[in-house]
C-alpha cells in the first residue's frame, strides 16, 4: 500500500482528515496511489467541473467510487455464471429470435402458435418503424448489432434542467484582469465586414484527401521524417557535430546524442503506460527502425508520452538498455510578427474599440435531449453583444449522442430534403446560426461530426450548400491556422489535452512544469504540431474513437513552425486559460458535459496601440523589419459559465 508520502507526491499537500479518508480507500480497494489519483480525476471529468480537495467532496467520491466498484463486482459475478446459464438454455425450449429483433413476432413452438397468428401479429404491428424503446434493448446489448456496453440510453442520464443550471453566468477564470472589458456592442458598431480581415495560413485544399486509404509504407515515412527532422531542429539548436549522434540500440560505452520517438510496450489499453514501459524508437534510417528500452533512473525528474520526438545524452553499455543522464531541451519556434504598416492598419480597423472574440465547443447538448439550449442562449448573448468573430467548433450533431446513436428523434417530412442528420443540423444549428448577421463564425468541424463527409484527423471543412449556412460563417479545417487582421489562431477541435493526460507518463522533479494544463498544452507547442500523441488512445480508454490517418499527419504541423498568437484547444478538461511558452493558450471547455451545461470562452484584444508607440520606429525601405504581436500583453480571456 502506497504511504501518505505517495498521497502528497499525487495530490499535494491535504488536511489531515482528508489525507486519512484517501488512505482508508487505498486499504479498501488494495489500489496504489496513482491508481486513486487516476479514479479521482475521472471523478472529477465525470462531474463536469473543477472540485476541491474538501472532505465533503471526498465523501461524495468515496460514495461514487463505492458504486462503481459493486457494479464491477456484479458484471464479474454474471460472466463467471454465465457458461452455466447458456448450459440450461440449450435444453429449454425457444422463445423467439435471439435478440428480439421480431419485437416478439417468431411464435414460441409451431404448435402453441401457427402462422394465423403470426399473421395477426403482423397486421397489428404493421410496417412501422421501431420504437426508441425497442431499440434500445437492442443497443445496450453485447451483440455485434448494437453500440458496445459503455452506451448508454437516454434514460439512464439524469440530466440537471438548463433552467437550473449553476451559477448561469459565473466568471470561472480570467486572464489579464486588469484589461477592461468594452461596453458592448461597441457604439457605432458597422459589422465585422470593416473591422476583421480574414485570411488562411494553410492550404485548405489539401484537407480533401481521401479517407480510410492510409499505406502503412506512406505511414511509417511520416513517422520517420519526423525523427530525422527533429535531428536536424537539435543539432542546430545546441550546435552537436554530426560524428555525437549514434544509433540508441548499439552498444554505447560513452555518453552519446541518440534522438528517437518515445513509444510503450503496453498490450492492453486499459492499461496506462509506466516508467517501465517506455522505450526509444529510432528512425529506420539512422537505427533500422530499432527499439531499446530506456533506464530513467538517473534522471531527477521527466514527462514523456507515446509519440514524443525526443533527443537524449545516454550510455547502453550492454547495448539492452539505454541509460539516460540528461534531456536536451526541443528547438525554439518563433512566434508571428507583423510588419509595422500591417500593425498601423490594425490599429485603424479597431478605431471603435477592441477586438472581441466568443469561443465555444461541442457538445452543445446533454445526453437526455436534442435541444441545444446552451447554444441557443450563446447566441443570445452573440446578437446582444455583437462581437467580431466567434469560433464554434464540433461536434455540433454528435455521433456519440444516446438520441443521434439510435436516431430518437423527429424528422420533418414537408421538408425533408433526403439527409435526415443534415436536416437535423439545419433545424438546430444553421437556424441559430442565421441570427447571427454582424460577426463572422468561424465553425471547426469534429472527428465525431455525424454531418461531415470527412471521417479522418486531418479533417476536410463542412460543406456549406448542404447545411444551409450564410455568407457570413467561414468553414475551417481541422486542425486550422488562420489570422484575423494579424492576430494569428491556432484551433484543434480533436481533444488532444485530455488524450496526452491519459498516456502521459511523468515523475515530479527539477525542471518539470507541476501545473497539468500548461505542461499538456506545452507539448502540443514545442512540438509544433496539433496532435503529437501517437498512437491514438482507443475507444476503450476514452469513451470513442479517435480516427487518425497518419499518412497526413503532417497537415496538422504549425505552418513554418511558427507559433500562433492565440492556441485554441478545446477539451473534456476543465475550461482555462494560460499562457504558454508566449502562446495565450486556451480550452474553453465544453458547452454541454453529458449531463449538465458547460462553459466557453470570452476574448477581448486592445489595439496595438503601446506597440507603435514604445517602437518608433521608421522601417526601413524593403519594409522587411516585423513587430511583435504581444498578445498575451493586450488581451484579456474570461472562462465563463452559460
Amino acid at each position: 500500500m502506497s504511504s501518505p508520502e505517495d498521497l502528497a507526491e499525487k495530490f499535494g499537500e491535504l488536511p489531515d482528515e482528508v489525507m486519512a479518508e484517501l488512505q482508508n480507500m487505498l486499504r479498501i480497494y488494495n489500489i496504489d496511489a496513482e491508481d486513486l489519483f487516476f479514479k479521482w480525476e475521472e471523478y472529477c471529468l465525470k462531474m463536469g467541473e473543477d472540485i476541491k480537495l474538501n472532505l465533503k467532496n471526498i465523501t461524495t467520491f468515496k460514495d461514487d467510487a463505492r458504486e462503481q466498484f459493486e457494479i464491477e463486482m456484479r458484471a464479474k459475478s454474471k460472466s463467471a455464471q454465465a457458461p452455466a446459464a447458456r448450459g440450461v438454455q440449450r435444453t429449454a425450449k425457444s422463445t423467439g429470435d435471439v435478440f428480439n429483433m421480431l419485437d416478439g413476432l417468431t411464435p414460441a413452438t409451431p404448435r402453441s402458435a401457427g402462422p394465423s397468428a403470426a399473421k395477426r401479429k403482423l397486421e397489428k404491428a404493421g410496417y412501422e418503424t421501431p420504437l426508441a424503446e425497442r431499440t434500445s434493448k437492442l443497443a445496450v446489448g453485447s451483440s455485434p448489432v448494437g453500440p458496445g456496453p459503455g452506451f448508454r440510453t437516454p434514460g439512464a442520464i439524469t440530466s440537471v434542467p438548463f433552467r437550473n443550471r449553476p451559477d448561469p453566468g459565473k466568471v470561472m477564470e480570467v486572464y489579464n484582469p486588469n484589461i477592461e472589458i468594452p461596453e458592448l456592442p461597441l457604439p457605432g458598431y458597422p459589422g465585422y465586414e470593416s473591422r476583421v480581415q480574414f485570411a488562411a495560413l494553410i492550404q485548405a485544399k489539401n484537407f480533401g484527401y481521401k479517407p480510410m486509404y492510409q499505406k502503412l509504407v506512406a505511414g511509417s515515412q511520416v513517422l520517420d521524417d519526423r525523427i530525422e527532422e527533429y535531428a536536424v531542429a537539435i543539432q542546430k539548436e545546441h550546435n552537436i557535430p554530426n560524428e555525437d549522434f549514434c544509433n540508441p540500440c548499439s552498444k554505447l560505452p560513452e555518453e552519446v546524442v541518440v534522438v528517437g520517438r518515445i513509444v510503450t510496450d503496453v498490450m492492453e489499453s486499459q492499461k496506462r503506460s509506466n516508467e517501465a514501459s517506455l522505450l526509444l524508437e529510432a528512425s529506420r534510417g539512422d537505427g533500422e527502425g530499432g527499439r531499446v528500452r530506456l533506464d530513467l533512473s538517473a534522471l531527477k525528474g521527466y514527462a514523456f508520452y507515446p509519440g514524443m520526438t525526443v533527443a537524449f545524452k545516454a550510455m547502453n553499455p550492454t547495448a539492452d538498455k539505454l541509460l539516460v543522464k540528461s534531456v536536451l531541451t526541443p528547438p525554439t519556434y518563433f512566434g508571428a510578427g507583423s510588419k509595422p504598416s500591417d500593425m498601423e492598419e490594425e490599429f485603424r480597423k479597431l478605431a471603435a474599440g477592441n477586438f472581441n472574440v466568443f469561443i465555444a465547443a461541442g457538445p452543445y447538448t446533454t445526453d437526455d435531449n436534442l435541444d441545444f439550449e446552451g447554444l441557443t442562449e450563446l447566441v443570445d448573448k452573440i446578437v446582444e453583444t455583437e462581437p467580431d468573430a466567434v469560433f464554434l467548433s464540433g461536434p455540433f450533431i454528435d455521433t456519440e449522442h444516446p438520441k443521434v446513436k439510435l436516431g430518437d428523434f423527429p424528422v420533418d417530412m414537408n421538408n425533408f430534403s433526403g439527409y435526415v442528420l443534415e436536416d437535423l443540423f439545419k433545424e438546430k444549428i444553421t437556424s441559430q446560426l442565421n441570427r447571427i448577421t454582424k460577426s463572422m463564425v468561424l465553425l471547426v468541424p469534429s472527428t465525431r461530426d455525424a454531418v461531415s463527409k470527412h471521417v479522418s484527423f486531418p479533417q476536410d471543412r463542412f460543406q456549406r450548400k448542404l447545411l444551409g449556412l450564410q455568407p457570413n460563417v467561414q468553414l475551417l479545417t481541422n486542425p486550422c491556422m488562420i489570422a484575423l487582421n494579424e492576430i494569428q489562431f491556432g484551433i484543434s477541435s480533436a481533444d488532444i489535452l485530455f488524450h496526452l493526460n491519459m498516456q502521459e507518463v511523468k515523475a515530479s522533479g527539477k525542471g518539470i512544469e507541476m501545473n497539468t494544463f500548461h505542461r499538456l498544452a506545452n507539448y502540443v507547442i514545442s512540438s509544433s504540431h496539433f496532435y503529437p500523441l501517437f498512437p491514438a488512445p482507443e475507444a476503450s480508454q476514452v469513451g470513442y474513437t479517435t480516427p487518425v490517418d497518419l499518412q497526413w499527419m503532417r497537415l496538422a504541423e504549425f505552418p513554418g513552425n511558427i507559433k500562433p498568437d492565440v492556441l485554441i484547444l478545446s477539451s473534456k478538461l476543465p475550461g482555462t486559460v494560460k499562457v504558454v511558452n508566449g502562446v495565450v493558450t486556451i480550452n474553453p471547455g465544453f458547452m454541454s458535459t453529458t449531463r449538465t451545461a458547460g462553459t466557453y470562452a470570452f476574448m477581448t484584444v486592445e489595439p496595438p496601440t503601446k506597440i507603435l508607440e514604445e517602437e518608433n520606429i521608421v522601417p526601413p525601405p524593403d519594409d522587411e523589419f516585423t513587430l511583435k504581436h504581444r498578445i498575451y500583453n493586450r488581451a484579456r480571456v474570461e472562462i465563463r459559465r452559460i
